[in-house]
């Protein structure tokens, strides 16, 4: 029957096959597993010399095949794979072989240059990243700058029209005091003292000093605008100085000027002179009335003076009574004083006040207006600042 002539099917010990059993008398010996074969139907039956069983390998692992294996029980097809736990041992890889001298030296030299041309390319790279950042830096600084310039040049036309108003402002000052002057003059040359022209000095000022120089950029206007801006500002401070010097003198001449004014026409005596020995020596000495007497009418034969006395603590001043000279010796135990002659004390008291004003007051119109009695004086203070007024005009007209 068919069923007859099929091959019967073996159970397989698994323990067995894999060594997990020792044989009956045999102890520690594994049975080995089969060697796959050449398969072929109707293989047949196993040698009849029994293979002996190898001895276990130090790792319980069976030995490779090919060195004249188990065969496969009768049944089982020699082609069946291994199962994948019983994988035979891989075989050990063939080291590579060493390289010889003359391609290790190959190695070495190409090695050194690659390093050396690595070295060159680092060097380069770090180069042109210096000089890129050198060329940033420059054309950073070149348009940095080139605004810079064009933002003072803008302030420096911006601040000429400013300090354009500052000094015509001045001028406008100046022109008011030089008509102030003129009226005082006036006013001296008749004998009548300017009363309020002390109070006006106080009140009018030039405003123009070096405050209005600060923080403008006048750096970059022209060298002779720059040169005028400095003499002007000078100028201006110095007739501030004058100005309030005239204004002290005018307070303290106001009295005695017109008290000498009005003497000339009923002229007193203000002085006298008394006489005194210094040892074998004659000495004078010029002393105040202390009620000066007319020159018109009766002279009193004895007056008061104020004589300076000498003592320990110094000079002092002391009142006398005097008699008035008519003959005789000049010095007697009281003093003998003579009334001097009021025009020729006036040179030296109230007509020396007036030359000063005059004086003072003549030369402050002509720092203003210009000497026209001297040919070689420049221009007055007042034609700088118009010339430096046009100047400025024009910077500010660039805006």
């Amino acid at each position: 029957m068919a069923d007859d002539n099929k091959p019967k099917k073996t159970k397989i010990d698994l323990k067995a096959r894999l060594g997990k059993t020792t044989m009956t008398g045999v102890a520690g010996a594994a049975v080995p597993l089969p060697a796959p074969g050449p398969s072929s139907p109707g293989s047949g039956p196993p040698s009849d010399n029994p293979a002996q069983a190898p001895a276990a390998s130090p790792s319980g692992r069976p030995s490779a095949p090919g060195g004249g294996g188990i065969a496969p029980p009768p049944g089982i097809s020699p082609g069946i794979p291994l199962p994948p736990f019983a994988q035979q041992r891989a075989a050990a890889a063939q080291p590579a072989p060493k390289p010889t001298a003359v391609q290790q030296t190959i190695k070495v030299e190409v090695g050194e240059e690659i390093e050396q041309e690595r070295k060159k390319a680092s060097k380069r790279t770090a180069l042109f990243a210096a000089m890129t950042a050198v060329i940033g830096i420059a054309i950073g600084f070149g348009i940095g700058g080139a605004k810079a310039r064009q933002d003072r040049g803008k302030k420096a036309v911006d601040d000429a029209g400013v300090l354009e108003k500052d000094v015509k402002a001045a001028n406008e000052k100046m022109r008011d005091l030089g008509q102030k002057l003129n009226g005082a003059a006036t006013e001296l040359g008749g004998k009548t003292f300017p009363k309020t022209f002390a109070q006006e000095l106080g009140a009018l000022n030039i405003p123009f000093e070096a405050t209005n120089l600060a923080g403008k950029q006048i750096g970059t206007l022209p060298p002779n605008t720059v040169k005028r801006l400095f003499d002007y500002t000078q100028a201006v401070a110095s007739v501030n100085s004058t100005k309030d010097s005239l204004r002290n003198l005018l307070g303290i001449a106001q009295a005695p000027v017109e008290k000498a004014w009005k003497e000339e026409k009923e002229p007193v005596f203000n002085f006298s002179v008394v006489f005194r020995r210094d040892g074998d020596k004659m000495l004078a000495e010029l002393v105040p009335n202390k009620e000066p007497f007319p020159l018109g009418k009766d002279w009193p034969e004895k007056f008061k003076i104020t004589r300076l006395e000498r003592t320990q603590q110094g000079a002092k001043a002391v009142e006398k009574e005097a008699t008035r000279w008519t003959k005789g010796d000049l010095v007697a135990s009281d003093p003998i004083a003579i009334p001097i002659d009021p025009p020729t004390v006036a040179a030296f008291t109230s007509e020396q006040i007036v030359s000063r004003l005059a004086k003072e007051m003549r030369d402050l119109r002509n720092t203003l207006d210009g000497n026209n009695d001297d040919p070689t004086a420049g221009p007055g203070l007042v034609k700088q600042g118009d010339d430096l007024v046009n100047e400025l005009h024009k910077i500010a007209l660039a805006r």
